[in-house]
């Protein structure tokens, strides 16, 4: 299409951003009418659009609107929908329950790519995205219509009598997204969520430039990237697991202040290849935790009775911190002539994000707190 890459990647920041409307309209109508609704429609929904960019045309507008359907009819997709139901089954192993089913993220991030490099050489762009699109839903669909069911007490209940579907007492309490949002720890967790998922997302959309700009071969500097996918697996299950047993803060005040480490690592000169591939599993890491811990902390902090709603609206923080770090970092190098100095900003954020997640104290017990219970 001759467009260049900044213009190609703000579709994808097109698609993040809209999340700031989508996610929390997302979250509200799954507290209303249940997960499992939402997610089938949804998934159907992204098929059809995701395969709709197969008819982009030379006019770049069209490519970013088809961006922004995705947007719009896959809402659905969002973590809010697998992590809403996934906190409703369980209490207890609650943490590695949320580390395993997000982990999957990590497994597309493994293997789609090769997979989608032979559909475009084999059937060309246009065609990949059709099947790309076909795979997807050929392999969630019924995974969602015969396993993804909530617990009976559910907005949208399995329909099984047996004791062991009856939801969680835990399920049952917490707060509304208006109390929620007038307490501190709304706004500390929210706030966290922004500096670390900027500070990620600018490392990882930018690794590969910037290890070609220290000589390496463009080969080898996306070998140490995909050294990201491995991590994000490996974040999610080991953060999933830590916080059943630890204080999820502490564990992701230590997760999300890695990057400090991974940036300054990046600001040297040299291309000490031991170096880069901790950096490049350091961000993979911290990666792979975010998400999980967005979820458990809202589902320990806030309750799961309107949980949809809240963890919607701590998404948006994500989703702008997400969004704008490829431009921001894009900016940056274009106004210093190298990446240093975005570098140590993000190295900064970093430590304020985990410092923040300090500051949350204890978690609520909302089984035995009627009067949060019944907050309306």
């Amino acid at each position: 299409m001759s467009w260049s890459r900044g213009q190609v990647q703000l579709g994808i920041t097109i698609m993040i951003l809209m999340a700031v409307v989508t996610a929390p309209a997302i979250g509200w109508l799954i507290d209303k009418i249940g997960a499992r609704r939402v997610a089938l429609a949804s998934v159907p929904l992204y098929g059809v659009t995701l395969a709709s960019l197969s008819l982009s045309s030379d006019a770049i507008w069209s490519y970013y609107f088809l961006w922004a359907c995705i947007a719009i009819l896959a809402a659905g997709t969002l973590p809010i929908t697998w992590t809403r139901v996934v906190n409703t089954w369980f209490d207890d192993y609650r943490g590695i329950a949320l580390g395993i089913t997000l982990a999957g993220t990590g497994l597309a991030a493994t293997f789609a790519p090769p997979y989608v490099a032979w559909l475009i050489e084999e059937l060309g762009w246009r065609a990949a995205y059709v099947a790309l699109a076909a795979t997807v839903t050929a392999i969630s669909l019924p995974g969602v219509y015969l396993l993804f069911k909530e617990p009976l007490g559910s907005p949208d209940a399995c329909t099984e009598s047996d004791s062991s579907h009856r939801v969680n007492p835990a399920a049952e309490g917490g707060i509304t997204l208006k109390k929620a949002i007038q307490g501190y720890r709304f706004w500390a967790l929210g706030l966290a969520l922004f500096f670390v998922a900027t500070g990620i997302s600018g490392l990882i959309t930018n690794l590969f430039p910037l290890l070609v700009d220290k000589g390496l071969t463009a080969a080898d500097a996306a070998g140490y990237a995909g050294f990201i996918g491995i991590s994000v697996i490996s974040g999610r299950l080991l953060a999933g697991y830590l916080v059943d047993y630890f204080w999820a803060p502490m564990i992701a005040a230590i997760f999300l202040s890695a990057p400090c480490v991974a940036a300054l690592i990046l600001t040297g000169t040299g291309a000490i290849p031991v170096l880069i591939g901790l950096s490049a599993s350091i961000i993979g890491l911290a990666a792979g935790a975010e998400l999980d811990l967005l979820a458990f902390l809202t589902s320990r902090y806030f309750g799961l009775k309107h949980y949809g709603a809240i963890y919607g609206a701590q998404f948006v923080f994500f989703s702008i911190g997400a969004g704008l770090a490829p431009v921001g970092f894009g900016r940056a190098y274009d106004v210093f002539g190298s990446y240093n100095d975005i570098l140590l900003v993000v190295s900064v954020m970093s430590l304020i994000g985990a410092g923040l997640m300090l500051t949350l104290g204890r978690y609520p017990d909302f089984r035995d707190s009627p009067a949060a219970q019944n907050v309306t």
